[in-house]
């Protein structure tokens, strides 16, 4: 298979051009390219579009208007497709509040179909021989001018999406399995960016939990600390400072430049160039009252009673055994999540409706009559051992 020629759409003129000619296509193809893992603040960088017969490159920092693309992901007429589409669906909400209508994510239906490789260099291997070029995979593309190697690495990503949309499409319909996709799919209509989270991330990093309150006092103002500085460069945060030595210097809460220095996580050349204001944010957080350092909130205990464990067990079993004959992962057919809540039901097949983990498709995979008895079975194994 010979990909498409691709263009470089960098002036209004081109893009208007362009949505002229995408605007009566059936079916498009899209995908983003972003620098998380260069910059601070995050955008769109890139965006890829493919139709059956051409694939363009949009610059969106050259180009004054994209509300277009926003029509075109929410025309009803047109499929677009695009692989893992939930980075994208929420960095498009993000920047510019664009909606999708019509989805056929190539991951998801490569998941539902058992592909042991979902991503797309081992499905485009697959299925057209191609080898995917992996050099840019983490390329700056906030970066201008972009290299005509990058930008061609870039028109690859969906440059065949069409053609193996179809492949995939057909699959699933030959496999009675286009519906469990068609659901799938339409969840991901209502996929929203989520916004920034509420100043507790640092909570989040591996470790936290084994710090105590004064650890975690550190730990916030050397998370806090490392956020001014990424953001004053523009610069992804882990090029600050690791989180590994974020959580060791709130272990180990140095005192001195010495002690700075035997701090093993941290790079020397962080603790020579930045050494003395961390030392200095280390004691004042160190210097606030103790009733102001964050601990983490005991919640009640949550652990499922004794039958509920034995339910879930019976359950994933159950699913396992049906993920084999089907030829799919066990948590692509369903969640343990899943399984947890269909644990805490009565176990008829009319409470399975009521769940809203479970999807119609897994209903129909699993046999709502089958995973009701698989949950039923423990009672009465319990009801005749106590006969």
């Amino acid at each position: 298979m010979t990909p498409p020629r691709w263009q470089l759409v960098d002036s209004d003129a081109a893009f208007r051009e362009l949505v002229t000619r995408l605007s009566s296509e059936p079916l498009l193809a899209f995908d983003t390219e972003a620098a998380s893992f260069h910059r601070f603040t995050d955008r769109v960088y890139l965006i890829q579009v493919s139709s059956r017969s051409e694939t363009a490159v949009i610059d969106p920092l050259a180009v004054t208007d994209l509300a277009p693309v926003g029509a075109l992901l929410a025309d009803p007429d047109i499929e677009v497709v695009f692989h893992d589409a939930d980075f994208d669906l929420r960095s498009l909400d993000r920047d510019y509040g664009f909606r999708v209508r019509r989805v056929f994510d190539t991951r998801i239906a490569a998941q539902l179909l058992g592909e042991p490789g979902v991503g797309l260099g081992a499905l485009l291997d697959k299925h057209f021989g191609l080898v995917l070029n992996k050099k840019f995979q983490r390329a700056d593309w906030s970066q201008r001018p972009l290299t005509p190697d990058m930008l061609a690495y870039a028109a690859a990503d969906t440059a065949t999406l069409p053609q193996l949309r179809d492949v995939l499409r057909e699959a699933l319909a030959s496999r009675s399995r286009l519906d469990w996709a068609t659901e799938e799919f339409q969840r991901l209509e209502g996929i929203r960016w989520s916004g920034p989270d509420n100043g507790e991330a640092y909570l989040r990093l591996k470790g936290a939990r084994l710090l105590p309150p004064r650890g975690l006092a550190v730990l916030r103002a050397m998370y806090a600390w490392r956020d001014e500085q990424a953001r004053a460069l523009d610069r992804a945060t882990f090029r600050i400072m690791a989180n590994e030595a974020l959580v060791a210097l709130a272990r180990l809460t140095p005192a001195t430049p010495a002690q700075l220095k035997d701090v093993r996580e941290l790079p020397p050349s962080i603790a020579d160039r930045y050494g003395r204001v961390l030392l200095e944010r280390i004691g004042a957080a160190l210097a606030t009252p103790e009733n102001s350092w964050p601990r983490f909130e005991r919640r009640p205990g949550t652990r499922p009673d004794r039958d509920t464990e034995e339910r879930v067990e019976r359950l994933k079993r159950f699913r396992n055994d049906r993920a084999r004959e089907l030829g799919i992962e066990p948590g692509v057919l369903c969640p343990n999540g899943t399984l947890e809540a269909i644990a805490r039901t009565g176990g008829g097949p009319a409470e399975l409706d009521t769940i809203p983990e479970l999807r119609a498709w897994q209903r129909v995979a699993l046999g709502a009559a089958q995973l009701a008895a698989a949950l039923l079975e423990s009672e009465r194994r319990v009801e005749g051992g106590a006969g």
